[in-house]
């Protein structure tokens, strides 16, 4: 089965209320803030969308998105590969589903002037949400030993230092 382009923005309660899901692709091009974390251009990213209406009649998207890109390892600066997966649930904000009425499992987003949500850019947060903080490669992989690392020498100068007041003591015994 081929897959097919998730739609950049999609109407979240009209989706609901018809139990909409997608299963495609988002092209990895379109994804900018992603593009500068990246040493090599993403791929395009495999996604799963899913919009219904849960027990407490709540419009709701589920989603999985799942890509494969390459970052540079912070520790020895070489290229290394890194699995993004992220998994989200949000509910739109609409005048019957207010933020503070929301179950924590859903993160509220708010819709635009047209009932719209941007599906591209959510999931765009999601994977860089999904980066790991400190990207390197394991200990045993990485080209530099961590123990040999070095980040500045303490000066051990156990000398008696200018005192910054002594200019201060002077003025006074005169």
């Amino acid at each position: 089965m081929q897959k097919v382009r998730i739609p950049i923005s999609v109407d979240p309660v009209k989706s609901a209320g018809k139990q909409l899901s997608y299963s495609g692709l988002v092209p990895g091009t379109s994804l900018n803030r992603l593009q500068e974390l990246l040493v090599v251009p993403c791929a395009d990213v495999d996604v799963e969308l899913e919009f219904g209406v849960d027990a407490q009649n709540i419009k709701h998207m589920r989603g999985h998105a799942e890509v494969k890109v390459t970052v540079a390892c912070e520790r020895c600066g070489d290229p290394m590969p890194v699995e993004l997966i992220a998994d989200y649930a949000y509910a739109p904000v609409t005048k019957r589903q207010t933020a503070t009425d929301m179950p924590s499992e859903y993160e509220a987003i708010e819709v635009d002037e047209l009932g719209e949500i941007p599906v591209h850019r959510i999931i765009e947060d999601e994977l860089i949400l999904a980066m790991p903080v400190v990207v390197k490669h394991d200990e045993r992989e990485c080209r530099i030993d961590s123990k040999a690392m070095q980040w500045g020498k303490i000066d051990d100068a156990s000398g008696e230092k200018d005192n910054p007041f002594a200019v201060l003591q002077e003025l006074k015994r005169k």
